[in-house]
Order: C-alpha cells, then structure tokens, then sequence
C-alpha cells in the first residue's frame, strides 16, 4: 500500500477507536449509575420496611442487577473490538513505518544515481572540452603553417598591377547571382575601389597571380560566408592569405554570413565564427554596402 493510503487508514482506525471508548464510557456510566441505585434501595430498606415494600425494592435492585449484567456484555464486546482496532492501529503504524524507510531508501537511490548520473555528464563534458582544445590547438598549428606559406608566396611575387583597391571581395561562384555581383556593384556606386573577379580578371591572366596582387593591394577583405564558399580550394586560399595579413596585425577581414549557420561557420573555421559578421538575414545587400563602406572608407581617408 501506498504511504497516503496507510495514513488514510491509521486516520479513520483512530476515529473508530475513539468512538468505541466513547460507547465503553458510556456504558460504564450507565453501570455505576445502576450500582449507586442499588445502594440507594439497600441503604432504604430498614426493620421497619413492609414486606411488599422490601418485596418491591428487591425486584428493582434484581431489574438494575441485570442491567448490570447486560451493560457487561457490551462493554465486553467494545473491549473486544477496541483490542482489534487497536491492533490494527499498530500493524498499520508499522506498515507505515516500512513504506516511509523504503521510500526514504528509494529517494536515496535516486540522489545516488542523480549524483553519478552528473559526475559522468561532468566527466564527458570536460573530455569534449579537451578534444575541442586539441582539435582547435591542431587547426591553429595547421593554419599558421599554410598562411606562412602563403604570406611568403604573396611577399615574393612581383606586382605588376600598382592599383590599391580598398576592398577585396572573396566568395563563391555560385553566389554570385543572388548576392556578390549586386554588393560590388553597390560598393562602386559608394566610391570603394573594388577587387572582384569579375572586373579584374582578363582571359588568359594567371588566377593564383592576380588573387595574390589583389590581397596584396587590398586594405581589407570581405568574405562572402556560405555553404558553397565553405566547400571551395579556392576560397580557402584567399581566406588563409587574409588570415596571414592579419597575423601581422593587419585587420584586415570583414566577413559576412549569407544562408549559412553559427554551427556551420565553426565547423568550418572558429576563428571565424568569433568575429562580428555581417548578414544577409538581417541586412538588405544596400545596408551591408553601406557598413562595408563605412568601415573601409573611413581607413582609406584616416
């Protein structure tokens, strides 16, 4: 049985007790009541007292004597019944004493699983912790060495292009319809001297070559952030070259965040992911101009 259920039953075996003391109470008063009557009779009977009046007096203390007799028998059995109230009072007192140390014993367990449950969770956050630390620490080693890389590639080749562009733009082929070709477009109309593909690049010039003396004569670099920029060779190098210009206190890039998530984005680089972007969710391609040209303009003018 349930705790609530035995102390449902101790409640109402307390009331039955209760009433069955009561009744014996009762009785009993109803007992000396009749014994104080006979004293009453036999202290009025005297020498004096006539036969059919002593005859009268010894019918009535019969008649309270059987009273007596009759309340005996019902105290009798209220005792009997008060015994086995009583009994079942104290079993269920210890049925209920049973149920509340196993549920004392229950919840006890609950807190010792509750408690490992956490100490495990605490261990395997801290083991992620440490993988995400090493994996993070790996890329860091890993892109230092290709951007030194690239950083030597660009110093050693020689510019044959003098223009300074203020802004190099870095992005997918394939968000070039919906977003990039309208942003440069934007950004000329703005006054900001643009390195895109589109306008710089001639039939027969050499990609790596001329993205190379585009960095190089940039003052900053936007990247276009998107799943497909994501899964390009050539994005990566652009990126890695900026990253280099940077890692000598360069600030150089500005990226901006077009149909892509905060997951995929550290996925793909958590440097990148740390740094306010702008994005094409929140901002019309004419708000995110405006921003790139206040921020690259106000460098080209300090």
């Amino acid at each position: 049985m349930s705790i609530s259920t035995i102390s449902d039953g101790i409640t109402r075996t307390q009331k039955e007790i209760a009433d069955i003391q009561h009744k014996i109470s009762q009785e009993s008063k109803k007992e000396a009541d009749c014994l104080a009557r006979i004293g009453q009779i036999q202290r009025s009977i005297t020498n004096s007292t006539s036969a059919s009046t002593l005859r009268s007096k010894r019918s009535e203390v019969e008649r309270k004597q059987s009273e007596i007799a009759k309340i005996q028998v019902h105290k009798a059995d209220y005792q009997k019944k008060l015994a086995d109230k009583e009994g079942r009072l104290l079993k269920l007192k210890q049925d209920l004493q049973k149920e509340e140390e196993k549920e004392r014993k229950k919840k006890a367990q609950e807190q010792d699983r509750e408690r490992r449950r956490l100490a495990d969770l605490d261990k395997r956050v801290q083991r992620e912790q440490l993988d995400y630390q090493r994996r993070l620490q790996e890329e860091i080693r890993a892109t230092n060495a290709m951007t030194a890389q690239m950083a030597s590639n660009v110093a050693q080749r020689s510019v044959e292009d003098h223009t300074e562009y203020d802004l190099f733009i870095s992005h997918a082929a394939e968000d070039k319809e919906d977003l990039v070709d309208l942003l440069a477009e934007s950004l000329k109309s703005l006054g900001v001297r643009v390195w895109y593909d589109s306008f710089t690049l001639r039939v027969g010039d050499s990609l790596r070559e001329k993205i190379d003396q585009g960095l190089a004569k940039s003052r900053y670099g936007t990247i276009v952030l998107s799943s497909a920029f994501c899964a390009k060779n050539w994005t990566q190098y652009e990126l890695n070259s900026m990253v280099a210009r940077e890692m000598n206190g360069h600030k150089m890039i500005l990226p901006i965040w077009h149909k892509i998530s905060k997951d995929e984005v550290l996925k793909f680089s958590p440097a990148l992911a740390d740094k306010l972007a702008l994005n094409t969710s929140i901002s019309s391609i004419e708000e995110i101009a405006k921003d790139l040209a206040d921020v690259v303009l106000d460098k080209a003018n300090a």
